[in-house]
């Protein structure tokens, strides 16, 4: 989420054309990364909608954020992120979909119609 950020605001990734026209609707899918590289859900929420924010604050279009997908390879990263990937009992979880259902819903909070969505599969 860091570097769309950066692109937006400081990498030229909008140009005024882009950013003037309100017919455009950008998708964007990111944060599994973040959750993959160690970073909470709560972190990782906030800078989604960082960029979300950003791009509806320099754009007149509008912003389908997508929904973080499940991850595939939790058992391999998991041990290697606990702590803070652990449960109760300090063992590592077993599957980045708490975490992937915790960043969704902050997102679905966030989400209230306007020039912001969010998409959620199924």
């Amino acid at each position: 989420t860091q570097h769309l950020l950066w692109r937006l605001g400081d990498g030229g990734e909008l140009p005024p054309p882009l950013a003037s026209d309100g017919a455009l609707t950008a998708v964007v899918m990111i944060g599994t990364n973040n959750l993959g590289a160690g970073h909470l859900p709560g972190p990782t929420a906030e800078g989604v909608l960082a960029v979300a924010r950003e791009y509806l604050r320099r754009s007149r279009g509008r912003l389908l954020l997508c929904a973080l997908l499940p991850r595939g390879d939790g058992a391999e990263l998991l041990p290697r992120l606990c702590p803070p990937r652990c449960d109760r009992r300090g063992a590592p979880f077993r599957s980045f979909m708490p975490a992937v259902e915790k960043v969704n819903q902050r997102l679905r909070e966030e989400a209230g119609g306007g020039r912001l969505s969010v998409d959620f599969p199924g």
